[in-house]
């Protein structure tokens, strides 16, 4: 099938008739209704409901229209990484984050990236980790930057994980000041305000009851920034991986690790497309973010290194 088809079928459903369609493209509309005719013929299905005033989509016809802009996406970023000489200068660099992944390094990593290749356009986006996982699987983000470390889906790896520890985060002098040292205990956690994620909300009560500790934590967040802006008002004790306070910009918390919970802290994990499905350009990224996290990662499309510094 022509590509040209799917973009003008992509400018057909956004402009919302032949007619509107037809003068953007400059293109007879007779000769796009046969090119709906023969989409419609290729997949053996009607893209639009006929007799409206406005095309409206059918099911099919919307799959459709969600997979031919994909397509053109994907071929923008090939001209535009061939145009750049396979430099990676050019593009749109497309990445995810959960919504506890907001950090001030990611930022200034991005701020960097932008300096250093300005011809590149960045997307950043917002979702929870499944989603992510499917749209790094399917091309429609190239990294993601993620808690949870597990990833088993053939086409995706994982570049750099960071291990992380359960801390009571709370404002210097609340709290905790009858308690020297830097651990603290459930027992003790039981009897304070506490602020914590609602999804880890389950697996903090089961420790807390396997002790045979009643705790009711008063402050529920699906936002880790929130979780923590309730310790820094010195309203609760924070339950957080500790590197939530470093990331999210809440170093001025004092921290305490809490030392009788076998609860697993999920990491913070950077994974992407195995190098097979990378383009220049996020390799270009993917180099940064080595530089800034402090990993070791070398562009797969150069080749590996002789030994001598060279690469063959």
């Amino acid at each position: 099938m022509n590509l040209a088809y799917y973009s003008n079928y992509v400018t057909i459903v956004e402009e919302g008739s032949l007619t509107a369609a037809s003068r953007k493209l400059r293109i007879a509309q007779p000769a796009l209704s046969n090119q709906i005719k023969a989409l419609e013929t290729a997949y053996g299905a009607r893209l639009f409901y006929r007799g409206a005033r406005k095309l409206e989509l059918t099911d099919a016809g919307r799959i459709l229209y969600e997979k031919a802009k994909w397509m053109m996406e994907v071929e923008t970023e090939a001209r535009n990484e061939i145009a750049s000489g396979f430099g990676g200068t050019k593009g749109t660099l497309k990445i995810g984050i959960t919504s506890s992944f907001e950090t001030e390094r990611l930022i200034d990593t991005l701020i960097a990236f932008s300096d250093r290749f300005p011809d590149a356009e960045i997307k950043v986006y917002e979702a929870e980790l499944p989603d992510l996982l499917k749209k790094l699987q399917n091309g429609k983000v190239e990294a993601v930057f993620v808690r949870p470390i597990k990833s088993d889906v053939e086409n995706l790896e994982v570049l750099y994980t960071h291990p992380d520890t359960l801390v009571a985060a709370f404002k210097p002098g609340t709290f905790f000041t009858d308690g020297p040292g830097d651990t603290t205990t459930l027992e003790h956690l039981s009897e304070l305000p506490l602020s914590l994620m609602e999804r880890s909300l389950p697996a903090f009560l089961s420790a807390f009851h396997e002790k045979g500790l009643a705790v009711s934590p008063k402050y529920l967040s699906t936002r880790m920034q929130v979780v923590l802006h309730w310790a820094r008002a010195g309203k609760a004790v924070a339950l957080v991986p500790k590197s939530a306070t470093e990331e999210l910009g809440f170093t001025d918390l004092a921290t305490k690790t809490v030392k009788d919970c076998d609860l697993l802290v999920p990491a913070m994990t950077i994974i992407a497309q195995k190098s097979k499905y990378r383009s220049h350009l996020v390799n270009n990224f993917l180099l940064l973010l080595s530089e800034r996290y402090g990993f070791e990662y070398r562009d797969p499309i150069e080749g590996p290194d002789n030994g001598k510094g060279e690469i063959v």
